[in-house]
């Protein structure tokens, strides 16, 4: 069954609209992301992410967002909560 992650990058918006145009997941989808949605909470972005196994969610952590962190200076030290689902409803 597929985790949820809640992920608190600890970085303001216009550095996560930075990221988000270097990572560019809305046209090149990380193997094994089901959802990927943003927000603004308290002057940071936290991050929701449903993906189809942990093993997917560290690869892109590693491979691709973790360069992309580097590269824009921002911390790599990410508080993340994930959980597995057990009941998921899409209409």
């Amino acid at each position: 069954m597929a985790i949820i992650r809640i992920v608190y990058l600890g970085v303001d918006r216009e550095t996560y609209v930075t990221m988000a145009a270097m990572l560019d997941i809305d046209r090149r989808h990380p193997l094994g992301l089901i959802m990927h949605g943003a927000g603004e909470v308290e002057g940071t972005m936290q991050v929701a992410q449903m993906w189809d196994s942990e093993e997917y969610a560290r690869r892109f952590d590693e491979e691709l967002l973790k360069p992309v962190l580097q590269a824009v200076n921002a911390p790599l030290d990410a508080e993340i909560t994930a959980f597995e689902l057990e009941h998921l409803v899409t209409p």
